[in-house]
């Protein structure tokens, strides 16, 4: 048969057929035996065919135990950091496994670095979830989305059951739980629990390339051995005492204690959460006012006969703004009913029960000190059987339970922040800013209803007024001044937040807190400016606390695993 050939971008045909030479026999032989050469089995066989099968193992490992965990185990990762070479493979795979969103990752890379016997290294690290021995996760959920297995000790999210509250992202110190906006839940590594069960290896660990990751059987006594005396898994990474991991990192490399992640000086401001931020300004600011009412009807009953009720109905109004803005902040408000799961070991369980116990008998102490003005809108029919007036131990009891609530309440507001071990919300800085809030709402708000409807202003109201801002003014001045220190500490970080990229929030701030005090001191001292000067200052003032709020939760260093990048709020 002819051959076609090329020739002026045309093709003719040679009627004489091509014949190969020998020498051209000879290359293509070549290049078959090559080929058969370089086949992976022909390696494969070639290596071992005059090793005996069992010396095998000394190329090859398991992946995953030839076991499954006895009583006093579970599975853990373990990480040999001397092979992990940063290529992301094992991100890629646990994407793609578990069809995660575009920004969605529940593996990461990160690295160490610092100085070691005067040589500068750095040491690249792969991290997932360590299915905690003592899960922060499982404790801190409100509505039990999480369970650790019995039986593997894995640490699964439960999806259908999550709420989108992010609490457990607050209490988690190594950044674990993500929250995907689109599915309005949060989201985790659960180390591939169904492969696991048919003896498969989790994405991760089958796709390293390098064999850096593998799945062991730990002995769950030996992990709580391991979180004492303040020890970390890793340079950088949180002290384990706190969850006790059970991720083991390996290298023959000398890794100094003094090593730090590679992005910890960098100053990226933490997620604002603002319907939070309403929620916990106006609920406090409400029991304030509802805790001023109170000891200021004990102090001076006459006089309170007409703030009782203004006082009481501001606090009701704003209190039931911050319990609606904080259900904007769920992704999956409708399951909130399941709260009460985690009472037992929940502090954000405890303070949706309580507020929401507080709401009501807050409004019934609102209820009983208008009764006299509802008795006269209250059928005929009805007067006939009511009293016209209540009985005054009756007033002091619903007003001492909604007090009682409304404190209680808050101090499981503070609660929840600092069990989550952050150094920015520890407690002493906590109970400065939120009581700080309280006290100052309260006294404020008694001042502008004293000028409103009593012509005049009580020693009472400046004092507390005063005491309750240089309270407010102690707590946040003193979390700003380790800006100056020369040694690096989480509190020089979250000062220099404050400082440099949140300057403007903080400035504001204090521009408000400063025209809400100048305000109740003019209306004060000019009275024909009394009303004006007090719907200034109380607005200046929920100003003035809503931007202190939202430095709360920006300023605060988020945990995370050492040089994790940091992601878009």
């Amino acid at each position: 048969m002819p051959l076609a050939t090329h020739k002026n971008d045309e093709y003719s045909f040679s009627k004489k057929p091509y014949v190969l030479g020998d020498d051209q026999l000879n290359l293509i032989e070549e290049f078959l035996r090559e080929q058969q050469e370089l086949t992976a089995v022909d390696r494969f066989s070639q290596k071992h065919a005059s090793t005996p099968g069992h010396a095998q193992k000394n190329y090859y490992q398991d992946l995953i135990p030839i076991r499954k965990p006895s009583t006093g185990e579970q599975y853990a990762f373990e990480v040999d950091l001397d092979k992990c070479t940063g290529c992301k493979a094992c991100v890629v795979a646990c994407h793609s496994l578990n069809g995660l969103n575009d920004q969605e990752s529940w593996r990461d890379i990160g690295s160490i670095r610092g100085v070691v016997d005067g040589v500068a290294e750095q040491q690249t690290v792969t991290t997932a979830c360590h299915h905690c021995a003592d899960p922060a996760c499982l404790n801190g959920c409100p509505v039990g989305a999480y369970e650790k297995e019995k039986d593997t000790g894995v640490v699964r999210h439960l999806d259908d059951q999550c709420i989108g509250c992010q609490y457990c992202s607050l209490k988690c110190p190594y950044d674990v739980p993500k929250y995907d906006k689109s599915l309005g839940i949060v989201r985790k590594c659960d180390m591939c629990h169904e492969r696991l069960a048919e003896g498969e290896a989790p994405a991760c660990v089958q796709s390293c390339p390098s064999g850096a990751i593998q799945i062991k059987v730990v002995q769950t006594s030996g992990v709580h051995e391991a979180a004492k005396g303040g020890r970390r898994m890793l340079p950088g990474a949180f002290q384990s005492e706190y969850t006790k991991p059970t991720t083991v990192f390996r290298s023959k490399r000398k890794l100094d204690a003094t090593m730090q992640a590679s992005d910890e000086y960098e100053l990226t401001p933490a997620h604002s959460h603002l319907p939070l931020v309403t929620m916990l300004m106006l609920t406090q600011v409400a029991v304030g006012l509802s805790l001023v009412d109170g000891i200021g009807r004990l102090l001076a009953p006459e006089r309170f006969t007409n703030l009782h009720l203004p006082l009481l109905l501001a606090a009701v109004l704003l209190g039931k703004v911050g319990l609606i803005a904080s259900f904007t902040h769920l992704g999956s408000p409708k399951g909130a009913w399941r709260c009460f799961l985690g009472l037992k070991t929940s502090w954000l369980s405890r303070e949706v029960i309580l507020f929401g116990a507080w709401m009501p008998a807050l409004m019934l102490s609102l209820a009983v000190a208008a009764w006299p003005h509802l008795y006269g809108w209250a059928p005929t029919a009805a007067q006939a059987i009511l009293p016209s007036v209540l009985p005054g131990w009756f007033a002091l009891a619903t007003s001492a339970l909604a007090v009682l609530l409304g404190l209680v309440s808050v101090f499981c507001s503070i609660m929840v922040y600092v069990d989550t071990r952050r150094a920015f919300w520890s407690m002493g800085k906590t109970l400065g800013r939120f009581g700080g809030t309280m006290l100052l709402g309260g006294f404020t708000g008694l001042c502008a209803a004293e000028l409103i409807f009593a012509d005049s202003v009580t020693v009472f109201a400046v004092t507390g007024v005063l005491l309750s801002l240089v309270l407010k003014l102690v707590t946040e001045i003193r979390q700003l001044t380790p800006a100056k220190q020369d040694e690096w500490s989480y509190a020089k970080k979250s000062a220099l937040l404050q400082l440099q990229p949140l300057s403007s929030v903080l400035k504001l701030r204090w521009l408000t807190l400063t025209a809400a005090m100048l305000a109740v001191a003019l209306a004060i001292l000019v009275p024909p400016l009394a009303v004006t000067g007090a719907v200034v200052a109380c607005i200046s003032l929920l100003a003035s606390e809503w931007l202190e709020r939202k430095l709360f939760f920006q300023a605060v260093v988020t945990l995370k695993m050492p040089g994790e990048l940091s992601r878009p709020h």
